[in-house]
C-alpha cells in the first residue's frame, strides 16, 4: 500500500434548467433544447451517481471501487465536454448557463470553492479521475506480477492523460478564483505528476529485468534511474508543500506522503546504483581499459551513501513501514556483500581509482520507452448524441441566426397588425353605412322563417368547439392563474431588491466606514427600473381584464345558449317583422349583402389561418441551423438570410393578395348597404336596436379576449422570470461579498480583542493562536480526519511561508441557478389586488403593416384588442 490520496468532494447541482434556460436566452429556439435534451439529462445523471463521499471510504482498500469509478467519470466527462464545448459555462458570460460548480480541497474538505465555471467542474473530475487511476495501479503494484506491473503502467500514463487534461483547463481560471484549493496549487500538481512517473518507470523496470538479456542492463538500468529522477522531483514538491501548507492541510496527508516518496527515491537509486555495479564488472573482460571497476565502485559507494543512514538510525522505524525498512536491509545486505567482494578484487588483481561521483556514467533513458501520457480507450469514442450539436457554432452563425429570428418576428407582428386594422376599418366602414343595421334585418328575416342564418351558425359552432361556458369558464380561472402567478413574481422580486438594499443600509450603519463597497441603491436601479416597466404592463393588462370580465358576464347568457338545439336558440333570437316588407321587397339586394359580408368572414378567417400556419413553420424551422449550415457551407450571408425565410415567403406573399381582396369585398358591402339606406330612412333609434340577433358574435370576440389575455400573462411571466433570474444572481453576488465582508471584519475584532486580552492578563490568559490575516473562508461541516502521525525527527517541520499568504477571492461572483418553486397564494376575490411598486424592457410588437388602412382611435391592450367604450 502506498500513501493514501483523498477525492475531492462536491455537491448536487441542477444542469438542466439553466442549459435549457441559456439556450433559450442565447439562441432562441426552443427546438435546439429539445434536440439534446437527452445528453442533458444523461449528464445530470452521470453526475449525481457520483457520491465522491461514500466512494472515499472505499477507494483505497477495494480496487472494484475505483474501477467503477473510472468508467462513471469517463462517460460523464465525455458528457460534460460536449456541454461545455458548446455551451461555454464560463464564469461571466451571461450567455452561458448558469450554473454555480462547488468542489472541496482532496486534503482539508472545509476548504472550498463555488464558481460558475465548467472549467472549475472539468479539473475537478480530471483530479479525481487521476486518482482513481492511482488506486489501480496501486493495487496492481501491490500484487508484483509482471502483467499486474505492466497493466498498472497502463494506468499510471492514464493517470498523467488525466493530469494533463486537468493543467489545460486550470489556465482559463484566473489563481485567484481556486487559491483557496491546495490540491491544486502547482507544488501538488507537480508532485502527483512525478510521482505517477516515478511508479511507472519502476513497474517497468521490474519487468524489463525479466527479460534483461533483450534489452541489455545498461538500458534497463536507464529506466530505473528515471524512476529515481522522477522520485527526486516528487520528493521537492512534497517538501514545499509541507513548508508551505503544513499548518493548513495538517500533518495526516504530508507526513505519510513524504517518507513514501523518499523510500522510493531511495530504493531506485539504490537498485541502479547495485545493477550498475554489476553491468561495469561484467564488462571488464570485454573493455579491460575502460575503468569498469573503478566505476563499479563508484556505483555501489554512491549507493552506500545513501541507505546506510537509514538502515543504521534506530528511530527509522517511526519513518518507516516494517516492509520498507526489510526491503532496504536486504538492498544493503547486497550492497554490502558486493562492495566487499569487489573492493578485495580491486586491491589485489585491478588496482583501479575509484571513480568520482559527479563522474559516473550514469545510463541515459531509451527514448523508445519515454513515458507519455496515454488517452483511455473509452474516452476517444465520441458521446452518444454529438451529432445533436450542430447548431451551436460560431458567432457569425449565431448573429446571422438572430437577424433572420428577429426578421420574421417582426414579420409575425405585422401580419398580426395588419389584421387588427382589417377589423378597424371594416368596423368603421360597417358603422358609418349601417351594414350591420340591414345584416341584421335579413337575419331577422330568416328567422322568422324558421332557419339561423349561416354566419350566426358558423359563430355558434365555434362557441361549441371551445366547451361554451363551462369551456370559457376554465380558460377565464387560467388567465386569472397565470394573472396571480405575475402578480406574486413582481412582489418577490421587489421585495428581494428591497431587503437586500436595507440589509446594505444596516450594515453601513453598523460599521461605518469599515463598510467599503458600493451601496445597494446605487446598483440595484437597473433591476428596479425594469421592475417598473413590466408593473406598468400588468396594471395595464389589470384594466383591460376588467373590461373583458364584464363582457364575459354579459355573454353568459349567449354562452349557454349555444348548448341547446336550433329549434330552442331560433325561438330564444329577438324576431322583429317591422322591417319584413323592406327586405321583402329589397331581397335580392340583401342577398348579395349578407353573401358578401359572408365572403368577408371567409376571407379574414384566411387571414387568420395564414398566421397561424407562419406561426408553425417557425416554431419548426431551425433558424440557427440554417444559418450554421450556409456559413459552414460558404454561402453569401444573403442567400443563407432567403433560404431561411423561404418557407415562409409564399406564405407572406397569399397574406397580402388576400388583405388586398378583402379591402376591395368589405367596399362593395358598403356600397350594397349604402343602396339600401338610401331607399330606407331609417332613424337613429332604429340603428341603434341592430345587432339584436348577434349575441354570438360578441360571445365569440370575448372568447378571443381571454385567449389573448393568457397569451399576453404567459409572456409577461417568462419575462418577470427572467428578470427574477438576474435579481437572483445581483443578490447572491452581494449576499457572498456581505458575508465575505462581515467575516472578515468580525476576524478582525476577535483578533484585536485576543491580543489586548494577551496583553492586560498574560498570566491568566492561554495563548490564542494568531489568526491568519486576509480572507477567511466559511467554515464547512467537519469531515473525519485521519490520525495525526508523530513528526519525523529527520524532516523538521518548517513554518509557513509568510511569501504565500492566502489570496482573497475573486470579486467577480458568479451567478446562481434560478428557483422556479415560487410560493403561490390563494387569492379568493380572483384576480390580485393592484398595489404600486417601485426597476429589460418589455418587447413593444414592431408595426409594419403591409396593406395601410385608415387608422382609427383605438384603445388597445396589451394583446392589441380594443377595449369597450
Amino acid at each position: 500500500m502506498l500513501f493514501n490520496l483523498p477525492l475531492k468532494q462536491t455537491r448536487h447541482v441542477d444542469i438542466i434548467k439553466p442549459v435549457e434556460q441559456a439556450i433559450m436566452n442565447c439562441y432562441g429556439e426552443v427546438t435546439l433544447f429539445t434536440e439534446i435534451r437527452d445528453v442533458v439529462e444523461k449528464t445530470q445523471k452521470l453526475r449525481q451517481n457520483l457520491d465522491y463521499e461514500k466512494i472515499n471510504l472505499s477507494i483505497a482498500t477495494d480496487p472494484l471501487t475505483s474501477e467503477n469509478l473510472e468508467n462513471n467519470l469517463l462517460e460523464y466527462l465525455k458528457n460534460f465536454s460536449l456541454l461545455f464545448k458548446h455551451l461555454r459555462f464560463e464564469q461571466g458570460d451571461q450567455r452561458s448557463p448558469q450554473v454555480m460548480f462547488y468542489w472541496s480541497d482532496s486534503y482539508d474538505h472545509k476548504r472550498s470553492c463555488q464558481l460558475n465555471s465548467g472549467r472549475l467542474e472539468l479539473i475537478s473530475q480530471y483530479y479525481n479521475l487521476a486518482i482513481s487511476y492511482y488506486y489501480q495501479a496501486n493495487s496492481k503494484i501491490i500484487k508484483d506480477t509482471d502483467p499486474d506491473r505492466k497493466a498498472a503502467y497502463t494506468k499510471l500514463r492514464n493517470g498523467l492523460w488525466a493530469l494533463d487534461q486537468l493543467k489545460q483547463h486550470i489556465h482559463g481560471l484566473s489563481k485567484d478564483s481556486i487559491s483557496q484549493l491546495y490540491d491544486i496549487s502547482t507544488l501538488n500538481l507537480e508532485f502527483l505528476e512525478h510521482a505517477f512517473c516515478g511508479l511507472a518507470y519502476k513497474a517497468l523496470y521490474q519487468n524489463m529485468m525479466s527479460q534483461v538479456k533483450t534489452f541489455g542492463l545498461n538500458n534497463v538500468c536507464g529506466t530505473i534511474f528515471e524512476a529515481a529522477k522522477e522520485f527526486t522531483i516528487a520528493l521537492k514538491a512534497i517538501e514545499g508543500m509541507n513548508s508551505q501548507y503544513q499548518k493548513q492541510i495538517g500533518k495526516n496527508f504530508l507526513a505519510q506522503i513524504l517518507p513514501m516518496i523518499q523510500f522510493n527515491q531511495i530504493w531506485a537509486t539504490v537498485t541502479g546504483c547495485l545493477q550498475m555495479g554489476n553491468f561495469h564488472y561484467g564488462r571488464i573482460p570485454d573493455d579491460s581499459r575502460g575503468q569498469n571497476m573503478g566505476k563499479a565502485l563508484g556505483f555501489l559507494i554512491r549507493a552506500q551513501q545513501l541507505i546506510q543512514p537509514i538502515v543504521n538510525d534506530k528511530n527509522a522505524n517511526k519513518t518507516y513501514s516494517p516492509d520498507q525498512l526489510d526491503q532496504l536491509k536486504q538492498l544493503n545486505q547486497q550492497l554490502t556483500q558486493l562492495t566487499t567482494e569487489y573492493n578485495y578484487k580491486n586491491q589485489q588483481i585491478y588496482k583501479e581509482q575509484i571513480v568520482a561521483q559527479d563522474l559516473l556514467p550514469y545510463p541515459p533513458l531509451m527514448e523508445q520507452i519515454r513515458l507519455k501520457p496515454m488517452e483511455p480507450v473509452s474516452f476517444k469514442e465520441p458521446a452518444q448524441g454529438a451529432n445533436k450539436f450542430s447548431g451551436f457554432v460560431s458567432e457569425e452563425a449565431l448573429q446571422l441566426s438572430r437577424e433572420i429570428k428577429i426578421f420574421v418576428e417582426q414579420t409575425k407582428y405585422s401580419l398580426e397588425e395588419s389584421v387588427r386594422q382589417l377589423f378597424d376599418q371594416k368596423n368603421q366602414a360597417y358603422a358609418e353605412t349601417y351594414v350591420t343595421y340591414f345584416i341584421d334585418m335579413a337575419q331577422q328575416k330568416q328567422l322568422i322563417q324558421g332557419g339561423i342564418p349561416q354566419s350566426i351558425q358558423d359563430k355558434i359552432s365555434y362557441i361549441r368547439s371551445r366547451g361554451c361556458l363551462s369551456g370559457i369558464e376554465k380558460i377565464v380561472e387560467q388567465a386569472k392563474q397565470k394573472s396571480v402567478t405575475c402578480n406574486q413574481l413582481l412582489g418577490q422580486i421587489e421585495q428581494a431588491l428591497l431587503n437586500e438594499q436595507q440589509q446594505d443600509l444596516d450594515n453601513r450603519n453598523k460599521y461605518g466606514a469599515q463598510w467599503k463597497r458600493i451601496p445597494s441603491n446605487q446598483l440595484n436601479q437597473q433591476y428596479f427600473n425594469s421592475l417598473k416597466d413590466l408593473k406598468a404592463k400588468y396594471l395595464q393588462a389589470q384594466k383591460i381584464d376588467f373590461d373583458v370580465m364584464s363582457g364575459f358576464e354579459n355573454s353568459k347568457e349567449a354562452l349557454i345558449l349555444a348548448t341547446q338545439n336550433d329549434n330552442i336558440i331560433i325561438q330564444k333570437l329577438p324576431k322583429d317583422n317591422n322591417n319584413s316588407d323592406f327586405v321583402n321587397q329589397n331581397a335580392q339586394t340583401f342577398v348579395q349583402l349578407t353573401s358578401t359580408d359572408q365572403q368577408v368572414n371567409s376571407m379574414v378567417d384566411q387571414l387568420k389561418a395564414i398566421i397561424q400556419e407562419y406561426n408553425q413553420i417557425m416554431q419548426e424551422t431551425n433558424f440557427t441551423k440554417i444559418a450554421v449550415n450556409g456559413i459552414n457551407e460558404g454561402i453569401p450571408k444573403e442567400q443563407v438570410f432567403n433560404m431561411a425565410i423561404q418557407n415562409v415567403q409564399t406564405l407572406i406573399e397569399n397574406f397580402n393578395n388576400n388583405m388586398n381582396k378583402v379591402s376591395e369585398v368589405i367596399s362593395q358591402v358598403c356600397g350594397l348597404a349604402r343602396e339600401l339606406s338610401n331607399l330606407k330612412k331609417q332613424s337613429a333609434e332604429q340603428v341603434q336596436q341592430s345587432g339584436q340577433t348577434n349575441i354570438f358574435a360578441g360571445a365569440q370576440n370575448v372568447i378571443d379576449n381571454i385567449d389573448h389575455s393568457v397569451i399576453f400573462y404567459e409572456q409577461l411571466k417568462m419575462h418577470l422570470e427572467e428578470q427574477d433570474r438576474k435579481v437572483k444572481d445581483f443578490l447572491m453576488a452581494r449576499s457572498i461579498e456581505s458575508q465575505q465582508l462581515i467575516q472578515q471584519l468580525n476576524q478582525q475584532q476577535t483578533y484585536q480583542q485576543s491580543q489586548q486580552n494577551q496583553v492586560q492578563n498574560p498570566p491568566q490568559q492561554p495563548q490564542q493562536p494568531q489568526q491568519q490575516s486576509g480572507y477567511q473562508y466559511p467554515v464547512y461541516p467537519q469531515y473525519p480526519q485521519y490520525p495525526q502521525q508523530p513528526p519525523n525527527p529527520q524532516y523538521p517541520q518548517q513554518p509557513p511561508n509568510p511569501q504565500y499568504p492566502q489570496q482573497p477571492p475573486n470579486p467577480q461572483y458568479p451567478q446562481q441557478i434560478p428557483n422556479p418553486n415560487y410560493p403561490q397564494q390563494p387569492n379568493p376575490q380572483g384576480y390580485p389586488q393592484q398595489m404600486p411598486y417601485p426597476p429589460q424592457q418589455y418587447p413593444q410588437q414592431q408595426q409594419q403593416a403591409y396593406v395601410q388602412y385608415p387608422q382609427q382611435q383605438q384603445n388597445y391592450g396589451p394583446w392589441g384588442q380594443q377595449q369597450k367604450k
